[in-house]
């Protein structure tokens, strides 16, 4: 049995923030862990848009831990699916919506979020467990963007990052492609009284699922696990399918196995319907 429990993020501060901050990032296509451009396959361009980028706000609104997210349309509601294991520390994170030349990185602080635990009625003396897996209803405006920014303050480009639609009812399957992006590597620089961020965009794909346990789904790397630092940033970022089948958020890993592991998207349906007014 899955219960809700519902916590909020230790913040009152308005929706919308500006951290005098910029952010540089930089596209690695990690098929086989290489940098490359992204004149790449039409899935990893696809790919490469389907994270939303979260980062932990200190006191001077400014990241000091960074994770991914999904946004979803689902039941008339805009909802951010991420992880439990990034953002159980209750602190103010936020959706990273763009840099503005002239303010800074507009943010969205997020607000209330929930997460969930699992046990058993059958069983009183279990102990409830974690379930890796957070969500929260957020403006059915809210949308983020991928941007080329050179340097200083000079926006080239900039793309909307998916708001997905997906039923939350997907699989894996055995024999199917695979991926997931989020940013990695944050590296930190003072120029003219600002802190300018750069992180590289880290675009995974081949993967190959290998079995569910549980809440889990388990896919094989198509190269050695380079270690949890290469992907750190991306927990929370969504698993799709080449035929564009949303299974899961990345969760976790093995180093040993080469693995991944990432929390279904399904096994966490019932929640979500909650929140959103389905039951």
């Amino acid at each position: 049995m899955v219960a809700v429990d519902s916590g909020r993020f230790a913040s009152a501060a308005p929706d919308v923030q500006y951290g005098v901050y910029g952010n540089w990032p930089r596209i690695a296509i990690s098929a086989v862990n290489r940098i490359t451009s992204m004149t790449s396959t039409t899935f990893e361009k696809r790919l490469s848009l389907s994270s939303v980028p979260l980062v932990r706000l200190n006191e001077e609104n400014k990241p000091d831990g960074f994770a991914s997210g999904a946004l979803i349309d689902y039941g008339g509601k805009r909802v951010l699916l991420t992880v439990w294991h990034a953002t159980r520390d209750q602190k103010k994170w936020a959706v990273q919506v763009k840099y503005e030349s002239g303010k800074g990185t507009l943010n969205r602080v997020i607000g209330s979020m929930n997460f969930l635990v699992k046990g058993s009625l059958a069983k009183r003396s279990a102990k409830l467990e974690s379930v890796d897996f957070s969500y929260a209803i957020v403006p059915p405006d809210l949308v983020a963007y991928r941007q080329e920014i050179g340097f200083p303050e000079i926006i080239k480009s900039e793309v909307p990052i998916t708001v997905h639609a997906p039923t939350l009812l997907d699989v894996p399957a055995l024999g199917e492609n695979y991926g997931f992006c989020g940013l990695v590597l944050p590296t930190r620089e003072d120029h003219f009284g600002k802190t300018y961020i750069e992180r590289q965009q880290r675009v995974c794909h081949q993967l190959s699922f290998l079995r569910t346990e549980g809440d889990s789904h388990y896919f094989s790397l198509p190269i050695p696990h380079p270690g949890h630092e290469h992907f750190k940033g991306c927990s929370g970022a969504p698993i799709l399918s080449e035929k564009g089948a949303f299974v899961g958020l990345l969760c976790g890993g093995d180093t040993g196995a080469d693995e991944i592991r990432a929390v279904s998207t399904k096994a966490c349906k019932t929640p979500i319907d909650i929140l959103v007014g389905h039951i």
